[in-house]
């Protein structure tokens, strides 16, 4: 496969799995949020909420998502072009801090005090930022240069 389309490939994969991951991490979030406040909340009720949320509130996370990774993932390159071997580790990195930097950006300028509910703890976040670590590994994976020892098996 060409490497550029290799690599269009792998951000439409990363930006795919951060933003399903987060979605569903921040519907769960927002309903473990209500039960202090509301009855409990059964499976079926989670599922639809959670298919609610991947129709309604996943193509605005995308947007999100996608400006967010394309930033990080460029910067985290350049830097990969001069340490190599930690490739993996500074995509991972890189998503986790563009994704924070994006939602303290939003929050700042949304009318609502938090733009994205889950986002209010510190907890909520580090899970929707686990999201974009996850998303960031299926890139360095998917994009990652086969080990000339290994005979083309990547690991």
């Amino acid at each position: 496969m060409h490497n550029g389309l290799k690599v269009i490939l792998a951000f439409l994969a990363a930006i795919a799995v951060t933003t399903v991951l987060g979605s569903i991490f921040q519907t769960q979030l927002n309903l473990i949020a209500l039960r202090d406040i509301a009855p409990p909340v059964g499976f079926s009720m989670r599922v639809d909420n959670t298919l609610h949320d991947l129709i309604n509130f996943a193509p605005l996370y995308l947007l999100i998502v996608s400006c967010a990774l394309f930033i990080a993932f460029a910067i985290a390159e350049l830097i990969a072009r001069r340490f190599p071997n930690y490739r993996f580790w500074l995509l991972v990195l890189a998503a986790i801090v563009g994704l924070w930097v994006t939602f303290h950006l939003i929050n700042m300028l949304a009318p609502m005090p938090t733009f994205i509910a889950a986002t209010r703890t510190l907890g909520g976040t580090a899970v929707m930022l686990l999201a974009a670590a996850i998303g960031a590994a299926v890139y360095a994976l998917i994009t990652s240069k086969p080990d000339p020892d290994s005979n083309g098996v990547t690991p």
